[in-house]
């Protein structure tokens, strides 16, 4: 007799919801328990699905790089192509091939150089509030202004000057209330399809008829300009296949354009969110930065080789990102039979890598839980413990620019302000398609002399 292929551990219900309650209750918190409990690699049941939950760097590395060709993206990405088409986020096979080929010339290290000066520019309407807030003594709620201040910055990387003052008024107004709906659906156990006339699903279709416009005449436009431009948009333009035939249509144009909105926005903000929190956090960390800060600067604008000379800047920003990872959980799906971590999955199995308990792994990081950029110093880290962006062919192709904007941007912030959280903001976590703040993080800034 053969005997049964061994199943991972993991709790067991008999609620047809299995442990989605508890999930919806306290995500993070459920989710550590059951690592203590079972170890990290569990399975746990939410509604009908089945979800293998992988915390363990060498299992995660055999479904990111190993293995997968095995994969596809999970079932909350897939849903998210009513609202990106299919971009690099949601694209699969050939076509995910193709147009990751096409665009990577222009998220080069070289080619991000010049966004750096874009990214600047979009910094200083929030430079300008947090001064007035510094003078007034009024508080100004964190997350709110990062959130401003990103799609500023994306929105001049991606189009230059190229968008009239109503234009961007009309992607900060409609951006927003689509990427909730699109977490809303991605969150939601009982699907209920983009295309039904609910009021949510009514106010989403107006809001991306509205982005659609503003990109379609965007594109239009350069396609018929002499040159398509420096920016993103015309480096996706002007991507040809090696033999210089090929390029992407304007509804693949389109389709990455609306990635990079999401990819370039709501994830840096969380990140600045978070770093700026645990600067209020500790005044001596954010005190030394500083003092780099000022020292590299002095009074200048911070460029794109600064984001390479600021080494304990970067460690404060590493180590946001490893305690709060922006894309804190990556969800597949297997194509086919394949084996995990010692346990055979069949096709169709879900299986999510969660980036925030690896990260957070005390075999991997002494301290886990502690801010402490002086890790990053030391020269050495846990192989495969850290990788807020993913692994493999499939890594976030925005890395650098991500880290290109978090650099620039907290350095233009540092150099003259001040940042105090009181009470230390919210302790918790709000994990949805990216980890957010449990709450509103109220800073109180003050500018600094010198």
């Amino acid at each position: 007799m053969t005997a049964s292929p061994p199943r991972p551990p993991g709790p067991r219900s008999r609620s047809p919801l299995g442990q989605a309650a508890a999930l919806r209750a306290d995500p993070i918190g459920y989710m550590r328990h059951l690592r203590t409990a079972y170890g990290d690699v569990f399975t746990m049941r939410i509604g009908p699905r089945e979800v293998l939950m992988l915390c363990d760097p060498q299992a995660a590395r055999e479904v990111l790089v190993e293995k997968a060709a095995s994969f596809r993206k999970g079932r909350g990405i897939q849903k998210m192509r009513d609202f990106l088409g299919s971009g690099l986020l949601t694209a699969e096979g050939q076509e995910w091939r193709t147009h990751r080929r096409l665009m990577q010339p222009a998220f080069h290290r070289a080619a991000l150089t010049g966004m750096a000066a874009d990214i600047m520019e979009a910094t200083r309407p929030m430079l300008g509030r947090l001064e007035a807030a510094a003078h007034s003594g009024q508080p100004v709620e964190l997350a709110g202004e990062m959130l401003r201040v990103t799609l500023r910055a994306i929105t001049a990387v991606l189009f230059g000057t190229g968008l009239s003052d109503e234009e961007l008024e009309a992607v900060e107004r409609q951006l927003p209330p689509l990427l909730e709906r699109t977490t809303q659906r991605v969150r939601a156990i009982v699907d209920v399809p983009a295309h039904w006339p609910t009021p949510a699903n009514r106010r989403a279709q107006v809001s991306g008829a509205a982005l659609d416009a503003v990109v379609a005449r965007i594109i239009a436009q350069r396609r018929t300009a002499p040159e398509p431009g420096t920016d993103l948009l015309g480096m996706l333009l002007a991507a040809r296949d090696e033999d210089g035939r090929g390029g992407l249509t304007d509804r693949e144009i389109r389709d990455e354009v609306m990635t990079l909105f999401l990819a370039g926005h709501e994830t840096t903000a969380t990140l600045l969110t978070f770093l700026f929190l645990e600067f209020a956090r500790h005044p001596d960390i954010q005190a030394r930065a500083r003092e780099e800060v000022r020292t590299v600067l002095g009074t200048r604008d911070p460029d794109a080789a600064d984001a390479r000379g600021l080494p304990y800047l970067n460690a404060c920003i590493q180590e946001a990102l490893r305690l709060y990872p922006p894309a804190w959980i990556v969800p597949r799906q297997a194509t086919e039979a394949v084996t995990v971590s010692g346990y055979l999955l069949p096709a169709g199995a879900n299986v999510s890598i969660n980036i925030f308990l690896m990260q957070r792994s005390p075999l991997a990081w002494p301290q886990p839980e502690s801010f402490d950029p002086q890790r990053w110093l030391s020269g050495t880290r846990p192989p495969d413990a850290f990788m807020p962006f993913g692994a493999g062919a499939r890594m976030c192709i925005g890395n650098h620019l991500a880290q290109l904007e978090a650099t620039l941007i907290s350095a233009a912030l540092l150099r003259d302000l001040n940042f105090d959280v009181p009470g230390s903001g919210p302790t918790g976590l709000s994990p949805s398609v990216t980890l957010k703040a449990g709450g509103p993080v109220m800073a109180q800034v003050s500018r600094m002399g010198g």
